[in-house]
Protein backbone atom coordinates (compact mmCIF):
# COMPACT_ATOMS: atom_id res chain seq x y z
CA UNK A 1 0.00 0.00 0.00
CA UNK A 2 1.62 3.10 -1.29
CA UNK A 3 -0.15 6.31 -1.28
CA UNK A 4 0.83 9.28 -3.08
CA UNK A 5 1.31 12.53 -0.90
CA UNK A 6 -0.25 15.46 -2.74
CA UNK A 7 -1.36 19.20 -1.46
CA UNK A 8 -4.73 19.67 -1.75
CA UNK A 9 -6.22 22.71 -2.71
CA UNK A 10 -8.74 23.10 -0.45
CA UNK A 11 -12.69 23.56 -1.88
CA UNK A 12 -16.12 24.15 -0.77
CA UNK A 13 -18.44 21.42 -0.50
CA UNK A 14 -22.25 21.20 -0.29
CA UNK A 15 -24.24 18.33 1.30
CA UNK A 16 -26.12 16.76 3.94
CA UNK A 17 -24.55 15.15 6.97
CA UNK A 18 -25.25 12.40 9.90
CA UNK A 19 -24.02 12.25 13.31
CA UNK A 20 -21.87 9.37 14.16
CA UNK A 21 -19.08 7.94 16.17
CA UNK A 22 -16.47 4.96 16.54
CA UNK A 23 -18.27 3.79 19.44
CA UNK A 24 -19.59 0.71 18.83
CA UNK A 25 -18.20 0.67 15.48
CA UNK A 26 -21.51 3.31 14.61
CA UNK A 27 -19.86 4.56 12.37
CA UNK A 28 -20.16 1.20 10.05
CA UNK A 29 -23.71 0.91 10.38
CA UNK A 30 -24.22 4.94 10.19
CA UNK A 31 -22.62 6.19 7.02
CA UNK A 32 -23.60 2.93 4.78
CA UNK A 33 -27.06 3.74 6.01
CA UNK A 34 -26.72 7.53 5.16
CA UNK A 35 -25.48 6.80 2.04
CA UNK A 36 -28.77 5.17 1.00
CA UNK A 37 -30.85 7.78 2.20
CA UNK A 38 -28.73 10.55 0.38
CA UNK A 39 -28.96 8.44 -2.77
CA UNK A 40 -32.55 8.36 -2.38
CA UNK A 41 -33.45 11.92 -1.01
CA UNK A 42 -30.62 14.41 -2.09
CA UNK A 43 -28.35 13.05 -4.65
CA UNK A 44 -30.77 14.56 -7.39
CA UNK A 45 -31.12 18.22 -5.37
CA UNK A 46 -27.68 18.78 -5.32
CA UNK A 47 -26.87 17.43 -9.04
CA UNK A 48 -30.19 19.62 -10.12
CA UNK A 49 -28.79 22.91 -8.44
CA UNK A 50 -25.56 22.40 -10.19
CA UNK A 51 -26.94 22.07 -13.52
CA UNK A 52 -25.35 18.67 -14.25
CA UNK A 53 -26.19 14.93 -14.61
CA UNK A 54 -22.83 13.73 -12.67
CA UNK A 55 -20.08 14.61 -10.37
CA UNK A 56 -17.72 13.47 -8.00
CA UNK A 57 -19.24 13.17 -4.59
CA UNK A 58 -17.22 13.27 -1.45
CA UNK A 59 -17.37 11.70 2.03
CA UNK A 60 -15.78 13.91 4.48
CA UNK A 61 -15.41 13.12 8.17
CA UNK A 62 -15.78 16.24 9.96
CA UNK A 63 -16.11 17.86 13.36
CA UNK A 64 -14.63 14.89 14.89
CA UNK A 65 -14.66 14.79 18.55
CA UNK A 66 -11.19 13.14 19.88
CA UNK A 67 -12.03 12.65 23.21
CA UNK A 68 -15.50 10.95 22.64
CA UNK A 69 -14.64 9.37 18.91
CA UNK A 70 -18.03 11.22 17.89
CA UNK A 71 -18.19 13.01 14.46
CA UNK A 72 -20.23 14.03 11.40
CA UNK A 73 -20.23 12.49 8.17
CA UNK A 74 -20.87 14.78 5.46
CA UNK A 75 -21.77 13.41 1.88
CA UNK A 76 -21.95 15.97 -0.87
CA UNK A 77 -20.40 17.63 -3.74
CA UNK A 78 -17.83 20.48 -4.96
CA UNK A 79 -19.53 23.51 -4.88
CA UNK A 80 -19.31 26.90 -6.46
CA UNK A 81 -18.58 29.84 -4.43
CA UNK A 82 -22.04 31.81 -3.65
CA UNK A 83 -23.77 29.37 -5.78
CA UNK A 84 -27.48 28.80 -3.35
CA UNK A 85 -27.95 26.11 -1.92
CA UNK A 86 -30.50 23.19 -1.90
CA UNK A 87 -32.78 23.22 1.22
CA UNK A 88 -31.81 21.63 4.07
CA UNK A 89 -27.90 21.56 2.68
CA UNK A 90 -24.94 22.47 4.41
CA UNK A 91 -21.93 24.34 3.36
CA UNK A 92 -18.57 22.49 4.20
CA UNK A 93 -15.03 24.31 3.51
CA UNK A 94 -11.88 22.17 3.02
CA UNK A 95 -9.09 24.25 3.91
CA UNK A 96 -5.52 23.47 1.63
CA UNK A 97 -3.70 20.78 3.35
CA UNK A 98 -1.03 17.84 2.66
CA UNK A 99 -2.42 14.40 1.90
CA UNK A 100 -1.68 10.65 1.44
CA UNK A 101 -4.15 9.66 -0.93
CA UNK A 102 -5.06 5.78 -1.04
CA UNK A 103 -6.51 3.64 -3.68
CA UNK A 104 -9.00 0.73 -2.73
CA UNK A 105 -8.67 -1.94 -4.81
CA UNK A 106 -10.55 -2.86 -7.82
CA UNK A 107 -13.30 -4.65 -6.88
CA UNK A 108 -17.02 -5.59 -9.18
CA UNK A 109 -19.44 -6.57 -6.24
CA UNK A 110 -21.30 -4.19 -4.32
CA UNK A 111 -20.44 -6.29 -1.29
CA UNK A 112 -16.53 -6.26 -1.95
CA UNK A 113 -16.41 -2.77 -2.65
CA UNK A 114 -17.66 -1.80 0.49
CA UNK A 115 -15.44 -4.09 2.20
CA UNK A 116 -12.88 -2.76 0.53
CA UNK A 117 -13.18 0.66 1.63
CA UNK A 118 -13.25 -0.52 4.91
CA UNK A 119 -10.37 -2.82 4.66
CA UNK A 120 -8.39 0.15 3.24
CA UNK A 121 -9.30 2.40 5.95
CA UNK A 122 -8.41 -0.06 8.76
CA UNK A 123 -4.71 -0.66 6.33
CA UNK A 124 -3.84 3.39 7.02
CA UNK A 125 -4.30 3.50 10.24
CA UNK A 126 -2.70 -0.32 11.52
CA UNK A 127 -0.07 -0.50 8.92
CA UNK A 128 0.72 2.40 6.92
CA UNK A 129 0.70 5.60 9.17
CA UNK A 130 2.34 3.67 11.96
CA UNK A 131 5.54 2.74 9.76
CA UNK A 132 5.44 5.48 7.46
CA UNK A 133 6.96 8.98 7.76
CA UNK A 134 4.01 10.81 8.26
CA UNK A 135 1.48 11.12 10.79
CA UNK A 136 -2.16 11.98 10.92
CA UNK A 137 -2.83 15.65 10.66
CA UNK A 138 -5.99 16.73 13.00
CA UNK A 139 -8.21 17.62 10.12
CA UNK A 140 -10.42 16.07 7.62
CA UNK A 141 -10.12 12.90 6.25
CA UNK A 142 -12.57 12.23 2.54
CA UNK A 143 -13.49 10.00 0.60
CA UNK A 144 -13.56 11.09 -3.53
CA UNK A 145 -16.21 9.17 -5.54
CA UNK A 146 -16.00 9.62 -9.63
CA UNK A 147 -17.01 7.48 -12.41
CA UNK A 148 -14.67 5.02 -11.39
CA UNK A 149 -16.99 3.49 -8.62
CA UNK A 150 -20.51 3.26 -10.57
CA UNK A 151 -22.29 -0.16 -9.99
CA UNK A 152 -22.01 -2.15 -12.88
CA UNK A 153 -18.06 -1.12 -13.19
CA UNK A 154 -15.86 -4.53 -12.94
CA UNK A 155 -13.08 -2.32 -11.40
CA UNK A 156 -15.28 -0.28 -8.82
CA UNK A 157 -12.82 1.83 -6.46
CA UNK A 158 -12.40 5.46 -4.96
CA UNK A 159 -9.89 7.12 -3.77
CA UNK A 160 -9.16 8.01 0.57
CA UNK A 161 -8.02 11.30 1.30
CA UNK A 162 -5.50 10.91 4.96
CA UNK A 163 -4.31 14.53 6.04
CA UNK A 164 -0.96 14.20 6.82
CA UNK A 165 2.25 15.82 8.47
CA UNK A 166 5.42 14.86 8.72
CA UNK A 167 6.88 13.38 12.08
Amino acid sequence: MTPQITEHPGMTLAGFSVHTGLAGSANLRDIPAFWQHYSQHHRAALLAALGTQTAPEYGVVCRFNPYTGSFDYLVGMEWPEGHPLPEGAERYILAPATYAVFTTPPVATDADFRAGIVDTWQAIYRDWLPASAWQAAPREVFERYDGRCLPGRPDRQIDIYQPVIPR
